[in-house]
């Protein structure tokens, strides 16, 4: 009888725990990876030119081994690119709003927060509200100079910035391809 009691005792306190667990994980699931994202306002995949030297690894990983190293002044067409965000950032609403985006609008109350994810430019961000992922949310409430200066004039303000590496697919002049994490090494068209 003591074994069974002890063991609902420990099954009550499992649930319990995985409910709050559960309330507590409101965010998006991480790393939030963003295949083919370019995450800057006139942002491109193409030729690139190394502003030093580059090192390119085999796979997206600091620890996967060397595919080539790229030299400074060398050329290499930027295929494709990948945001990986370790941690989202989080923005706080003191008011209610409505925030347009591609997927549809997010109703916030004050109180309420938005998770970022990937910065898409000109104040559009992809974001993780409610336990859905919005694609090009309307940021201009909370990623706004007039916010840092007069944070009562907007609606939301930034309480933590995202955590990302960007890992950039680069092709050299052999056809070598591979990955690197210093896409700011290069000197990119619109960049």
């Amino acid at each position: 009888m003591r074994s069974a009691t002890a063991l609902a005792l420990a099954l009550s306190v499992s649930v319990s725990t995985l409910s709050s667990a559960q309330v507590v994980s409101s965010g998006p699931p991480l790393p939030f990876e963003d295949a083919g994202a370019c995450p800057f306002e006139g942002c491109t995949y193409g030729q690139w030119t190394a502003k030093q030297g580059v090192v390119v690894r085999r796979e997206r990983r600091t620890t996967s081994p060397v595919a080539f190293r790229v030299s400074q002044g060398s050329r290499v067409t930027a295929l494709t690119g990948v945001v990986v965000t370790r941690k989202a950032g989080r923005v706080r609403f003191r008011v209610s709003d409505e925030l347009e985006s591609r997927s549809g609008t997010v109703r916030v109350k004050a109180g309420d927060i938005l998770y970022l994810l990937t910065y898409q430019g000109e104040g559009f961000t992809k974001a993780w509200f409610d336990g859905r992922l919005y694609d090009s949310l309307d940021g201009t409430d909370f990623f706004n100079a007039v916010c840092d200066s007069n944070p009562g004039r907007c609606t939301g303000r930034l309480i933590e910035k995202p955590t990302r590496e960007w890992w950039v697919q680069v092709r050299d002049a052999d056809g070598r391809v591979g990955w690197t994490s210093q896409p700011d090494a290069f000197e990119q068209p619109g960049g």
